[in-house]
């Protein structure tokens, strides 16, 4: 059992709806549906009556939930409270963040916010999770920001009233490889396979590529050699003239040195923004400073 399917059976009880609270949780409806029906199994009884509508819990889900709210709301506090031994100092903040932002721009953002703000110090944390587990992050309080890409292709149906946002900054993704190699591959007179470093499949930019890729008359004559998550591993594998990978300019030239990494064109790319989230709930003195000098950018 996960502590998850508690909260979504509390998601479905409170809203009484299974594509509602699909979207609440940021799951799709079939994976929520998957969960709550786990749980039952788990539990040994059917929890939510499915006829009615809207939803509502059975009388052993009715039973079961309120055990359940006690065990979400004491792992809640339980986690909250593990996550201030993890901060640095009293004035410390932790920013869970995208791997590819924590090598180059979070430094130079933590740099800029001590000069505007009194000193703090900072946890990164560039790990892979959901958007839902982020948001579950923010709202208890183990992490205080989270910054991430923000595309067209990327939907973030997050309520602005709870997680607050901004956008601070933007990059671009362009075709980057070898450009003695692949110089005019992209031509639409071209009929040479194109060497392809592909994202995998469930990370943010996998979304960005597929939406610049679509309907480009060279997308027949793509072919995958090598496929990572990370845009450094992709970045480092176009250095060594392996293919083209579509890269945020801020990790390509951050890679690039005096190697002959350069952009194959200009014209098939991504315009990014970089956004910051926080929650509502956090009333924490540093991290209301922090929040209104970004406001104030």
């Amino acid at each position: 059992m996960e502590l998850k399917w508690l909260e979504d059976l509390a998601a479905v009880a409170r809203i009484g709806h299974f594509a509602r609270a699909a979207e609440a949780r940021y799951v799709t409806q079939s994976a929520l549906s998957r969960r709550i029906k786990a749980l039952e199994a788990w539990a040994g009884a059917e929890l939510v009556d499915r006829t009615e509508h809207p939803i509502r819990l059975t009388a052993a889900g009715t039973e079961f939930m309120s055990s359940a709210s006690a065990i979400i709301k004491q792992a809640s506090e339980a986690q909250a409270a593990a996550a201030n031994y993890a901060r640095i100092g009293e004035r410390g903040i932790t920013i869970a963040c995208l791997h590819t932002l924590a090598l180059n721009f979070l430094p130079r953002l933590v740099a800029e916010l001590h000069r505007k703000v009194s000193p703090f110090e900072a946890a990164i944390v560039p790990e892979t999770r959901t958007i839902e587990e982020y948001l579950y992050a923010l709202r208890n309080g183990t992490c205080d920001f989270f910054i991430c890409y923000n595309h067209a292709a990327i939907p973030f149906n997050v309520d602005v009233d709870d997680y607050p946002r901004l956008v601070i900054s933007r990059d671009r993704v362009l075709p980057y490889g070898n450009a003695a190699k692949f110089a005019d591959i992209l031509e639409p007179d071209n009929e040479r396979p194109i060497p392809l470093l592909e994202y995998g499949p469930t990370s943010i930019m996998a979304r960005v590529l597929r939406n610049v890729l679509s309907g480009a008359e060279f997308e027949r004559r793509l072919r995958t050699v090598y496929r990572a998550t990370l845009a450094e591993s992709l970045a480092t594998a176009a250095r060594e003239g392996l293919g083209i990978a579509w890269l945020p300019e801020s990790i390509a030239e951050h890679i690039r040195g005096d190697t002959a990494l350069d952009p194959i064109s200009h014209d098939y790319s991504a315009e990014l923004e970089i956004m910051i989230f926080g929650s509502r709930h956090n009333k924490r003195p540093v991290v209301r400073r922090i929040w209104e000098s970004l406001e104030a950018e």
